[in-house]
Formats: structure tokens, sequence, C-alpha cells
């Protein structure tokens, strides 16, 4: 008997000293990664930053001159479009299109509801998991769910 409590605390021991070392190499690789991530992320900061200056002054242009182009297509859509809809021009198309569009109040929805216009109302619904967890077995039955035992390893590192 003596000699089996021995093998089991040997084991025992052997597997803990071998769950010690994996936890060690674990941190030490966590750590090496975050080191590696932290000069990953300093090394891009440096060389997006002068491109992200460039690139946002470029957005601000390219949303100035596209206002611009859509004022002038306001503006002079009798000269543009009067016998067209589409203006083909070397570097692109103009494109004037006239067509119906539903603007739809606030308060549509409890007006749909009132009136029984369920076809145009969308409803999400779904299954509450965590609720549905703390409900007796008997419960779970009548939806033929069941509980299930779930065998869960985890590990957790010191700081």
């Amino acid at each position: 008997m003596k000699k089996q409590l021995d093998d089991v605390n040997s084991e025992k021991g052997k597997v803990k000293e071998d769950a010690r070392i994996l936890l060690v190499s674990i941190a030490h690789t966590q750590g090496i990664i975050e080191q590696q991530l932290d000069e990953y992320n300093v090394q891009i900061a440096k060389l997006s930053a002068p491109y992200e200056q460039t690139i946002e002054k470029l957005r601000a242009d390219l949303a100035t001159d596209e206002k611009a182009l859509l004022s002038l297509m306001k503006k002079n859509k009798g000269t543009l479009f009067s016998f067209e809809d589409v203006v083909n021009l070397p570097n692109g198309s103009l494109i004037h299109n006239v067509g119906d569009h539903v603007t739809i109040p606030k308060t549509a929805l409890a007006d749909c509801q009132a009136q029984g216009f369920r076809d145009a109302i969308k409803v999400v619904e779904s299954l509450d998991r965590d609720a549905i967890e703390k409900w007796p077995d008997a419960k779970l039955v009548l939806i033929g769910a069941q509980r299930k035992k779930k065998e869960e390893f985890k590990y957790s590192l010191k700081k």
C-alpha cells in the first residue's frame, strides 16, 4: 500500500513539474510576443505617420472636388442633361437620375403597428442562452434541450 501511495505521489509530482515547466514556457513565450508586438507597433507608427498626414490632406482635397463636381452638375443640369441622362467625358461620366424616393417619418413604426402592417416590420428574435441554462431540466425537455456534462481545462498565469 505504501509503495502504491509513493508511486501515485511520485507520478503526481512529475505531472505537476511538467505542468510547471509548460506554464513557465507559455509565460516566457507570451512575454516575447508582447515585446515583439510593442516593437512592431512602434515601427509601424514611425512608418505610417508621414503617409497618414498626406492621405488625410488628399482625402480632404478629394471631398472638396467631389462636392464641387456635384454642385456643378446641379447648377448646370439643364445644360448638361437636357437630352441625355449620361454625359460621357474622356475621364469619366456624369450621370443624372430622377426616381421616386420614399421619406419615412419617425412615427411610421408605431403607425404600421397600429394599422397591422406586419409585412413592413422587421423582428429579430434570438434565444438567451444564459437564461435557458438556468432552467430546470423539466423545462429544457419541453424545447428538446438537454443538460450535458462539459469538461473544461484552463490555465492562468501569475503576473
